[in-house]
């Protein structure tokens, strides 16, 4: 009997650490998304979620939002912040990230936020200098903050391993 075919059923969905995701496919995923769920916590210490759009810019994850929202005070008073995302081809490849979310406001990051989501949305297109100013105008509420998220913690999970080896029944852990 193979050391594989001894181990539990549930051994493979417990024992995850093979079934991450190496640097580069972190960062091809990161460069390919366009949502993810950001995560923060209220004063009385109640985990809230929502998805948002965000871009990479500089290799940061990139968001905005104005002060009229309870991300933006929950960060204020604490930056503690987690961001899932996933490959848009397999909701199964994921991101986790775990940091602190930076507050500013920054004209220059909202237009380049503003050139990156445009061009993106057009299959990678750059928008035309009136087009993008047509578009900085709508972001542009004199309480814009930019949001940047400072990394501490990167999880990962690959589902699609996971399958493979409970399809195959390969020995992964050695």
């Amino acid at each position: 009997m193979s050391e594989t075919s001894a181990r539990p059923a549930w051994f493979a969905r417990r024992e995850i650490a093979p079934f991450t995701l190496d640097d580069e496919a972190v960062q091809d995923i990161l460069g390919r998304a366009t949502h993810g769920v950001v995560s923060w916590v209220t004063k009385e210490c109640k985990p809230v979620s929502a998805v948002m759009l965000f871009c990479m810019i500089d290799g940061k994850i990139t968001m905005s939002s104005t002060t009229n929202r309870a991300k933006y005070h929950a960060w204020r008073r604490n930056p503690a912040a987690c961001f899932c995302t996933w490959d848009p081809e397999s909701i199964g490849r994921q991101v986790t990230l775990r940091g602190e979310m930076e507050l500013m406001q920054d004209p220059e990051l909202l237009r380049k936020f503003t050139e990156v989501f445009l061009t993106r949305r057009a299959g990678g297109e750059a928008p035309t200098p009136d087009r993008l100013q047509e578009e900085y105008e709508k972001f542009d509420a004199p309480d814009r903050h930019m949001m940047q998220l400072k990394v501490d913690k990167v999880l990962t999970h690959d589902l699609h391993k996971l399958f493979q080896v409970e399809t195959e029944g390969t020995d992964v852990w050695g």
